[in-house]
């Protein structure tokens, strides 16, 4: 009860304290007291608005860090998508290329018949040298037939054939032997794969001349395969007076490791034989 008593007169009493201030205030009687008042409460509002101010700042600086940060993980991830789109625009280009390459081979070799494939898998054995392509009999695929890639550069030949797959050894297997003819100088020779993985031109006479950077091309000896397809460059001549034939280390065509795309040849028109030299006649003394 007497607690409301209290409450009941709070308000007149304070609504006459401020009406008598006020009409101090503008009598002028307590300026002296609101000159001293101000003099002590100027710092501290002072003090109050630096405060506000600097927390006013730091709630913008942090919202201007939220909105960085939003800006740059929006940075980051299309950068993400610009690298992958580039990388996917060098593989597309790389592709490309070598299907260019494989496509002028069937325009220069119209009687050529081809079947596009592509390298899916490797022989894990470091002794062989074969690759599995995603082309088999229902491509009309067989075994022995020639795999080139662009360049009309010799890769291999098929070695096993499945219903949508085939297996290819490459030149460089050890088991691997192809006949060959060096180009400038027209003499043949036998390509052999070797165990450490090269390829060595066996079986050159030697009489015969034989340099390096010489272009080695298949012969189309045995008609197993097509004639002048690239199988490689001479980069080392191997010549002992004590043998019966001379060498060749050749560097293949292409990086036989590295194959990506290449073409079957599935049907191919044997080149004629190109004529021998006629021997010149031995003049009659």
């Amino acid at each position: 009860m007497n607690r409301g008593r209290s409450r009941a007169w709070l308000f007149p009493v304070l609504t006459l304290l401020t009406i008598a201030l006020l009409l101090l205030h503008e009598s002028g009687v307590i300026k002296p007291l609101e000159d001293a008042a101000q003099i002590v409460i100027d710092p501290v509002q002072r003090a109050l608005a630096g405060f506000f101010d600097g927390l006013a700042q730091t709630f913008d600086a942090l919202r201007d860090l939220r909105d960085l940060r939003e800006e740059n993980a929006q940075l980051r991830a299309l950068n993400d998508d610009l690298v992958s789109e580039n990388v996917r625009l060098k593989e597309l280009e790389a592709e490309n290329v070598q299907l260019r390459g494989l496509l002028q081979f069937t325009q220069e070799n119209p009687l050529y018949k081809t079947q596009a494939a592509a390298i899916v898998g490797r022989d894990p054995s470091p002794y062989r040298q074969f690759v599995t392509i995603n082309a088999g009999r229902r491509e009309g695929l067989e075994p022995g037939m020639p795999v080139i890639t662009s360049g009309s550069a010799l890769a291999g030949r098929v070695a096993e054939v499945g219903a949508r797959w085939s297996k290819v050894q490459l030149l460089i297997d050890n088991t691997s032997a192809v006949n060959v003819r060096i180009q400038s100088s027209r003499v043949t020779g036998l390509a052999e794969g070797q165990p450490d993985g090269t390829l060595l031109v066996t079986q050159i006479p030697l009489d015969a001349t034989v340099n390096v950077g010489d272009i080695v091309l298949t012969s189309g000896l045995g008609g197993n395969l097509p004639r002048s397809l690239v199988v490689g460059q001479v980069e080392e001549v191997i010549k002992r007076d004590i043998d019966l034939f001379q060498s060749a280390r050749l560097r293949p065509a292409v990086d036989l490791n590295r194959l990506e795309l290449v073409l079957v040849i599935t049907s191919f028109e044997p080149l004629p034989a190109e004529p021998e030299p006629e021997p010149t006649p031995t003049p009659t003394p």
